[in-house]
């Protein structure tokens, strides 16, 4: 299974802005990027407080193609908007959802947010490339890509201008000697 990590963030490396959630700060170019890079995908993983954010956008755009896997150690408040082969929820690690994902032969996987999942990707080996997309904006606080320390390491593959101002950033992951 491929799977890419998607990011927006400031200059300064916040998904968030002071902390608040949500990636509204994001510019048109990356919600139309954002928006077309998911329809190579067959499924995605976002986790409780990234699809808390986007709820009515998430739950508006059913396209029925994507399975969309939320991980969340509170099943029961979401059961209401659970929707098998479309929107689901899971109180599992992110190791077990892609085994899960694969067995039923999904073979291309975003992971959307948040911090914590980016992680766990990372450290367990799991993202092939990380896609991030890069505002021209600073907030000095908000919420990093990666809390405390960390230690993965990424090759350049592409750079292009999605705008004047946004620049999207293709890494993928480094193999190491």
């Amino acid at each position: 299974m491929f799977i890419a990590g998607i990011v927006v963030m400031s200059l300064d490396g916040c998904l968030t802005r002071h902390g608040q959630a949500g990636t509204g700060f994001a510019s048109a170019a990356d919600h139309a990027f954002f928006r077309e890079a998911l329809s190579g995908f067959d499924c995605s993983i976002a986790g409780r407080k990234t699809f808390e954010a986007g709820r009515e956008s998430i739950l508006r755009a059913r396209d029925g193609s994507r399975l969309q896997m939320i991980l969340t150690t509170t099943l029961a408040r979401f059961a209401a908007e659970a929707r098998p082969e479309h929107l689901e929820f899971r109180d599992q690690d992110m190791a077990a959802v892609v085994k899960e994902l694969k067995g039923r032969g999904r073979t291309r996987c975003a992971v959307v947010g948040g911090t914590s999942l980016y992680r766990e990707a990372c450290a367990l080996g799991l993202l092939d490339e990380l896609w991030i997309t890069v505002e021209p904006l600073a907030f000095g606080e908000g919420v990093r890509m990666f809390d405390g320390p960390v230690d993965f390491a990424f090759e350049l593959m592409s750079f292009e201008a999605l705008s004047p101002q946004t620049l999207l950033l293709k890494y993928r992951r480094a193999r190491r000697p």
